[in-house]
C-alpha cells in the first residue's frame, strides 16, 4: 500500500473537523484540487551518506571480483567460489540500497549462472522456491481483507477497549499487530493497521517528525508486528524457508505446535517489555484523545452489518489458518496459500485488478534472489568451507551455538532483508551444529527468530519500512529506539533459549 503516494497528514488536517467525522482509508481520500507540479530541485553534489555509499559498494564489488579473480583455495570449488563472490556483491547492494532491493534479487539469479556459480536452470529454480508463492498467495489474501473492508472492521473493534487514554492505545495497536501476525505475515497486517495509525494521528493533529506520541504510536505498531511475527510459522516468510532448509537438511520439521510452545515466550517478553522502552525513550506528550476517540467510535457505529463480501472473504481466511494449522505439516504451506488467493477469485471476493495493486513485487523479486542465494551457497560447499575454515576450532556448547546463530542472524537482518539473512545463516548454522552437536530444530528457530527482531533500521524489515514512510518518523528516531531494543530482544533470546528450550527439549 504506497501510503506516501496519497493525501497525507498536511492534506487531510486542511479540511479542518471533517478529519474526525468519518473513518476513512488513505486510498478513500481525495484532494479538492490537482496537485501542482512540483519544482525540480536543483542537482547537488552527494552528502557524506551518498559518498560512504559509494565507497561501501566500490569496495564489496572490489571484494568480490578479488575473490571471484584469485585461485581456488584447497578444499573450495569454482562454482563455491563464484557464489561466495556473487553473495558478497549482492549483499552490498542490499545494504547500500544503491538500487532496487528486486533489482539486486534478479541480478543475483542471473550472476549465478552466468559466473557458474549453478548452472542457470537450477538458479531459476532456486528463484522459484515455494516460499516466494507463499508470499505471493499472502499479498493477495490481505490485499483482499483490506479492500473489503474487513480488516478494518476487525481491526477497529479490537482497538475499542483501547480508546480510553492515547497510550493505552498505543499498546493496544501494539497487540493488535502482535494478535494479527499470529495468522498472517507482519508485512500485510502492518499494512492492515497502517492507515487507523494514519487517521489518529491526522484528528489529533499531530506534529510530522516531532511529536513524541507520534513516534511511540507508529512505532509501536512496527514492533507489534515484528515481535508477534515469531509466534507461528505464519507470521512471516522466512519461517516457512527455515523449514523447507531444515526438511532438505536434516528430512525434520517442526510443528505449528511445537513452534507456538518455543516461540511463545519471547512474543510475550517482548511485547511486555516493548512499552515500556517506548515510555522510556520519549518523552510524554500530553495529547487531547477526544478527537480521535470520535473518529473511531462513529467509524464502529458507522460501519453497519458486515457485507456478503466480507462474510466470504472472512470464511476464505478463516479456512485457508485451519488448513494452514492442521494440514501445514504434510501440505506445503505455499500450496495452502495459493489455493486460498484462488478460491477469492472464484468467489469474486477479489478483482485482478485489486489483486496486482497488492502484491509488492519489488519485495517478491528481493526474496526470491535472497534465497538462490542462499541455496547457491549451500548447494556448493562454500557455507561448508567457511565454517571449516574459521570455526573448526572453537569448542563451545550447543547452547552457546544456538545463542550465536540467533544473534548473528538478528544483527545480519539489519543491513538486508531477513529471508535473505535465514537464507544465508542456516546452511552455516547446520554446518557448525553437526560439528558441535546443537539441535537442527534450535537452530532452525533461532535463525528465523533472531531475524525477526530487527528493530534498529527503517529498511530492516516491513513494519519499520511502512511506519517510517508516515513521515512523523525520524532515522534517528529509529535507530535510537530500536537500538535499544535490539539489545534488550538479545537477552529476551538468551534467556528464553537458556531457561525454557532446554526443558522442552530443544537444546
Amino acid at each position: 500500500m504506497d501510503v506516501s503516494a496519497k493525501d497525507g497528514p498536511e492534506q487531510a488536517a486542511a479540511t479542518g473537523d471533517d478529519a474526525a467525522e468519518t473513518f476513512r482509508w488513505p486510498e478513500e481520500r481525495r484532494r479538492a484540487t490537482p496537485p501542482s507540479t512540483p519544482e525540480q530541485p536543483e542537482p547537488t553534489a552527494p552528502g557524506w551518506h551518498g559518498w560512504a555509499q559509494r565507497g561501501l559498494l566500490l569496495l564489496g564489488a572490489s571484494a568480490a571480483l578479488w575473490i571471484y579473480l584469485a585461485p581456488v583455495p584447497a578444499g573450495l570449488t569454482v562454482a563455491a567460489k563464484a557464489a561466495g563472490a556473487v553473495f558478497l556483491f549482492c549483499t552490498t547492494l542490499w545494504v547500500t540500497n544503491i538500487v532496487p532491493f528486486g533489482v539486486t534479487g534478479l541480478l543475483a539469479i542471473a550472476l549465478l549462472g552466468v559466473l557458474g556459480a549453478m548452472r542457470p536452470g537450477e538458479a531459476f529454480a532456486a528463484f522459484g522456491n515455494s516460499a516466494v508463492f507463499f508470499l505471493i498467495g499472502v499479498f493477495i489474501i490481505g490485499g483482499a481483507l483490506v479492500d473489503s473492508g474487513l480488516s478494518k472492521r476487525c481491526a477497529l473493534l479490537f482497538l475499542r477497549p483501547f480508546e480510553k487514554s492515547p497510550y493505552a492505545f498505543a499498546t493496544g495497536m501494539m497487540l493488535a499487530a502482535a494478535f494479527g501476525t499470529l495468522w498472517m505475515p507482519n508485512q500485510a497486517t502492518s499494512a492492515m493497521l497502517f492507515p487507523i495509525c494514519m487517521e489518529v494521528a491526522v484528528a489529533l493533529r499531530l506534529k510530522q517528525a516531532g511529536s513524541a506520541y507520534a513516534k511511540v504510536l507508529f512505532l509501536s505498531l512496527a514492533w507489534g508486528a515484528m515481535i508477534g511475527s515469531n509466534a507461528s510459522v505464519l507470521g512471516s516468510t522466512r519461517a516457512a524457508l527455515a523449514l523447507g532448509m531444515l526438511q532438505e537438511s536434516h528430512g525434520r520439521s517442526i510443528s505449528f505446535a511445537q513452534w507456538v510452545v518455543a516461540a511463545l515466550p519471547i512474543v510475550v517478553l517482548g511485547v511486555l517489555i516493548a512499552p515500556l522502552a517506548l515510555r522510556m525513550l520519549f518523552p510524554r506528550e500530553t495529547v487531547q484523545f477526544t478527537s480521535a476517540r470520535v473518529l473511531l467510535e462513529r467509524s464502529v457505529e458507522q460501519m453497519g452489518r458486515a457485507s456478503r463480501r466480507q462474510w466470504t472473504v472472512g470464511l476464505v481466511v478463516v479456512l485457508t489458518i485451519l488448513a494452514w494449522i492442521v494440514l501445514g505439516h504434510r501440505v506445503d504451506l505455499a500450496v495452502i496459500s495459493i489455493l486460498g488467493a484462488a478460491t477469492l477469485f472464484a468467489t469474486r471476493a477479489i478483482s485482478w485488478e485489486e489483486a496486482e495493486k497488492r502484491i509488492y513485487w519489488n519485495i517478491v523479486l528481493m526474496y526470491g534472489g535472497a534465497i538462490a542465494l542462499g541455496v547457491a551457497i549451500d548447494r556448493t560447499g562454500a557455507a561448508r568451507w567457511l565454517v571449516e575454515q574459521y570455526l573448526s576450532g572453537i569448542t563451545i556448547s550447543p547452547l552457546a551455538a544456538v545463542i550465536a546463530v540467533a544473534v548473528a542472524t538478528m544483527l545480519l537482518s539489519e543491513f538486508m532483508s531477513n529471508v535473505a539473512a535465514v537464507a544465508v545463516m542456516l546452511p552455516l548454522a547446520f554446518s557448525l551444529g553437526n560439528q558441535l552437536g546443537a539441535s537442527p530444530m534450535a537452530l532452525t528457530l533461532a535463525a528465523s527468530i533472531g531475524a525477526g527482531l530487527d528493530f534498529a533500521l527503517p529498511f530492516s524489515s516491513a513494519p519499520n519500512t511502512i511506519v517510517f514512510a508516515s513521515g512523523y518518523l525520524k532515522m534517528t528516531d529509529v535507530v535510537k529506539a530500536g537500538g535499544v531494543m535490539t539489545l534488550l530482544s538479545v537477552l529476551i533470546v538468551v534467556v528464553v533459549a537458556w531457561l525454557w528450550w532446554p526443558v522442552i527439549g530443544l537444546v
